[in-house]
């Protein structure tokens, strides 16, 4: 190069920097609210000019000295580089943040870095570490009585439990949280989790049923472009391209991956490319042309060193890449990838342990309870108060009881289901104590002290712990084991363990009565949070109360709520 075109080029780079510092200051001249706007506006249509928003907002906090900015600041720029590929880099900003939110107690920041990392990690194909922080999100976002972001926990869980094959199960939460959104999608601004949820569904649908796969398909396209969320728009061209290779129709699958390819790739996130070169494989696989499917197959190799994402299907990747080889008669490059996908290391051991932490640690617990009932205040508390509430409900419960009365009188154990319904209806809860009698030498004081503790327990629910006794009880009360035994016997008229086991009964009527998320628990789950011991002795004891046993009970509410 010569000397002349050196300082050319000298002075072009300078001006391009001096271009470039203008554009910045030019940004910092805009308001928080409006650099995260922008951010949000482009994250799906253009996300390299919406991380230039966010580096933007992340100078005017560092020169303003902003500190609570500075963090949102780093999320965004954590969410840009997770977008692009980048692993360490998301990862090292969101630390930044939850340590911030940690040290100044900062809900609100937390969740959002919570959430952050939860998909980080996922992204990358990491569950076992995005559950864990995915159900911390879960606890913070109940105890804030968080929509949002309950909504998008369950959609997270969701979206491993169909990683993972439980797709059914996947279902029924995308379903829910269809539900959930549908109402609130204009008035809470829920576009992108409803876009999310048909991305979910549509997903889970192809492992079972291709036709619902297909219907739900045309809303998802539609929504993306009058949304303009280029983002969701890629995810329909691939799940398009996986329907059409379900129904073995390979060419136009094979048309409709590279319409998500092109688009994928004008986005510049990477990860979505592997399933879109999985089936691009598989298409030209089935149709017996082993070259092009390699050409495919080694595709997602390369990908598989650029960005390390842990995906169990690679497994399947490296058998059809080996048998494409040996089928062009390429043995050495056959044997090479066998090998491969022989040492894989991602085993159904790990699979079978992240199932296991999703309904160890997440089924049980009442998120889809908590949203569903915070989505009914939401929609009612402004045009309703709580006593139309109350009585609208009490309408639909006493309609569905004559109902069920009207049709299901003829045998011996509708008959016993019916009255106990009628029950629940008239007698909510023990809601009175008897009048203190005195009948053994005890002071009418320590039974009415004794009788308030009991009240206070029934209020508490405290009786649904598992560690409920007669001695821990009476160590509460502040009273000995005989005084309290008495007067449970006295007063209640049975002893103090049929006095718990008859509080958890009722307890349990009452919530299976109004609670559909507790209608779809197992017999199991369910005693376990009642306090009982095994699934055996709940349903005794809901046998013996009721005359009949509980799964019985459920499956007919269910069918008339």
């Amino acid at each position: 190069m010569s000397f002349r075109c050196c300082i050319s080029f000298f002075f072009m780079l300078c001006f391009f920097e001096s271009i470039l510092a203008q554009e910045q200051d030019s940004l910092m001249q805009i308001s928080y609210k409006d650099l995260k706007n922008h951010y949000k506006n482009l994250e799906y249509t253009n996300p390299k000019t919406a991380k230039i928003y966010a580096e933007a907002l992340l100078s005017k906090a560092k020169k303003e000295g902003d500190e609570l900015e500075e963090h949102l600041a780093f999320l965004l720029i954590a969410s840009s580089e997770n977008y692009f590929g980048n692993m360490p880099a998301s990862l090292k900003y969101i630390e930044y943040s939850i340590a911030y939110a940690t040290d100044k107690k900062n809900d609100s920041l937390l969740i959002k870095a919570l959430s952050q990392k939860g998909k980080t990690y996922f992204t990358f194909g990491k569950y076992n570490e995005a559950i864990t922080y995915y159900l911390k999100l879960d606890s913070l976002a109940r105890k804030t009585q968080n929509v949002r972001y309950q909504i998008y926990t369950n959609h997270s869980i969701g979206s491993i439990k169909n990683i993972m094959g439980d797709h059914e199960g996947a279902t029924e939460l995308f379903l829910k949280n269809k539900e959930i959104i549908t109402p609130l999608i204009e008035s809470k601004n829920y576009h992108t989790l409803y876009l999310n949820t048909l991305i979910g569904l549509c997903s889970a649908y192809t492992y079972f049923d291709i036709d619902k796969a297909a219907d739900c398909l045309p809303e998802l396209k539609k929504m993306s472009l009058e949304k303009n969320d280029m983002d969701a728009l890629s995810y329909y061209f691939s799940l398009q391209g996986i329907v059409d290779y379900k129904r073995k129709e390979y060419d136009k699958a094979l048309a409709v991956l590279q319409q998500a390819d092109s688009l994928i790739s004008s986005l510049g996130t990477k990860r979505n490319l592997y399933s879109v070169y999985r089936f691009r494989g598989k298409s030209y696989y089935e149709q017996q042309l082993f070259s092009e499917a390699i050409v495919a197959f080694e595709a997602i190799k390369t990908l598989q060193k650029e960005i390390a994402f842990d995906d169990f299907k690679y497994r399947e990747v490296l058998s059809l890449l080996a048998n494409s080889y040996e089928q062009i008669g390429d043995t050495e490059k056959a044997l090479e990838n066998y090998n491969l996908a022989h040492n894989f290391s991602y085993t159904d051991t790990i699979q079978k342990a992240i199932r296991y932490t999703i309904l160890k640690e997440y089924d049980k617990k009442t998120l889809e309870s908590k949203i569903s009932s915070l989505k009914i205040k939401s929609k009612r508390k402004e045009s309703l108060n709580t006593s139309l509430v109350i009585v609208c409900i009490s309408l639909l419960a006493a309609f569905a009881i004559l109902l069920f009365l009207y049709r299901k009188q003829q045998r011996l154990n509708k008959r016993k289901f019916d009255q106990l319904v009628k029950q629940l209806a008239i007698d909510s809860s023990k809601s009175t104590l008897p009048e203190p009698t005195n009948k053994f030498q005890i002071s009418d004081e320590k039974i009415s002290k004794i009788l308030d503790g009991l009240e206070k327990l029934e209020k508490s629910n405290s009786f649904l712990k598992s560690t409920t006794s007669l001695v821990s009880v009476a160590k509460k009360l502040n009273t000995n084991t005989t005084y309290l035994s008495q007067v449970v016997n006295e007063q209640k008229g049975v002893t103090f363990k049929n006095y718990i086991t008859e509080l958890r009964i009722n307890y349990v009527l009452h919530k299976l009565k109004s609670d559909s998320v507790l209608r779809s628990y197992s017999i199991k789950a369910i005693a376990e949070e009642l306090g009982f011991k095994s699934e055996g002795a709940f349903s005794r004891a809901f046998k013996k109360q009721t005359g009949i046993y509980p799964s019985f009970f459920i499956k007919n509410l269910t069918s008339i709520l």
